[in-house]
């Protein structure tokens, strides 16, 4: 059908789009939206599948995730290895896109509504992922860097991690050691000192291992979602200093933590987020949506395919009732296509398509 076409077009571009980009799907229809949306859907995990197949048969490794075993090389790559973007892994064209719906509408109860895509985008990463590896970041993982010249090298020992544990496994054995030989060689028992010595070095080395366990298992138990959700909360959070800055760094530490996997997959990584019934929410709303999109998840290297599913015969005259319009002469369209990297409009259904959704009613 029709249709068919338009979502496949629109699909087979966007696993060859730079990242990150704003894509206005523009339909007239609430309900078509998300059918249309599904297909899109649809079409790209086709293409994602096509892809990896044709990766396979040039010859490169298999792609490999962090559940059972790979979790536990993941984890170990993260304590003590960096990694390092290579020319092989820019070269890659398999792809996995993680397919994230966000419902505007689920959120327009709350005063920001803009906090909910963010709270949305962290929990299904942390979802997709895992909570143990995320945490594990946190602490001790770093952000990919690019290789220097031709080198293909994708990890990189991290020497000072390895000496600071190892300094600290070995000041914690001496410890040990001489509180041992304080408390059960004859003779030196009587040393009152040397038992105070043994069980400080012991104490201060064993508490910098016990700090680190601790502060993986606080990012384990309180994810990303509940840290934001515990800002915005907060009765005075729109006065906090550096608010927004510390949403803007989880949002950061997430996009580091997806380059970190790509490296590890061997596959490039894109989070597709489709925003629907954004056209049912007030003004207000509406626009603080289009800023966090603007301010919060727009980093040059993030890996985000915004899928803006909306009608823009009802979004533009929302956005002109905001204060969002000025300096842009109350003109909702211009402000939109300053928002939207690709617009893609779907006409109207045509009869191919129409016939195609009788014949689905009369069957059912």
């Amino acid at each position: 059908t029709e249709d068919d076409v338009y979502c496949r077009c629109l699909s087979r571009t966007l696993c060859h789009t730079a990242t990150p980009v704003t894509v206005g799907f523009y339909a007239p229809c609430g309900h078509r939206l998300e059918s249309l949306l599904n297909k899109v859907t649809a079409f790209m995990r086709e293409e994602m599948s096509r892809c990896e197949a044709a990766e396979l048969l040039r010859g490169h490794r298999k792609p490999r995730s962090p559940r059972g075993w790979g979790l536990l090389v993941a984890l170990w790559l993260l304590a003590f290895y960096e990694p390092v973007v290579t020319e092989g892994h820019l070269r890659r064209k398999n792809l996995e896109f993680i397919f994230i719906r966000f419902s505007a509408w689920e959120f327009a109860g709350c005063d920001k509504l803009w906090a909910g895509l963010v709270t949305t985008l962290c929990h299904h990463v942390r979802q997709h992922f895992g909570a143990l590896p995320l945490s594990v970041f946190h602490v001790l993982g770093s952000r990919p860097r690019f290789a220097s010249g031709f080198s293909q090298r994708e990890w990189v020992l991290k020497k000072g991690t390895c000496l600071k544990l190892w300094g600290l496994l070995l000041v914690l054995a001496a410890g040990l050691a001489i509180l041992l030989v304080a408390l059960l060689v004859p003779g030196v028992k009587d040393h009152r000192a040397l038992k105070v010595v043994g069980s400080a070095v012991a104490s201060l080395s064993g508490s910098s291992l016990v700090l680190g366990a601790l502060s993986i298992l606080k990012n384990f138990v309180v994810s990303e979602k509940k840290k934001i959700e515990r800002l915005t909360d907060s009765d005075r959070f729109a006065g906090q200093l550096g608010f927004m800055s510390k949403i803007r760094g989880e949002v950061e530490v997430l996009v580091d933590y997806l380059a970190f996997m790509e490296v590890f997959e061997r596959r490039r990584l894109r989070v597709v987020l489709e925003i629907t019934s954004l056209d049912l929410c007030y003004p207000e709303k509406v626009a603080g949506v289009f800023n966090a999109m603007a301010t919060l998840l727009s980093d040059a290297n993030a890996p985000f395919i915004f899928l803006l599913a909306v009608d823009p015969s009802v979004i533009v005259p929302c956005l002109e009732q905001t204060g969002c319009m000025k300096g842009l002469a109350d003109n909702g369209y211009l402000y939109l296509n300053r928002a939207v990297t690709l617009p893609f409009s779907i006409p109207e259904m045509g009869s191919r398509s129409r016939l195609r959704s009788v014949e689905a009613a009369i069957q059912t």
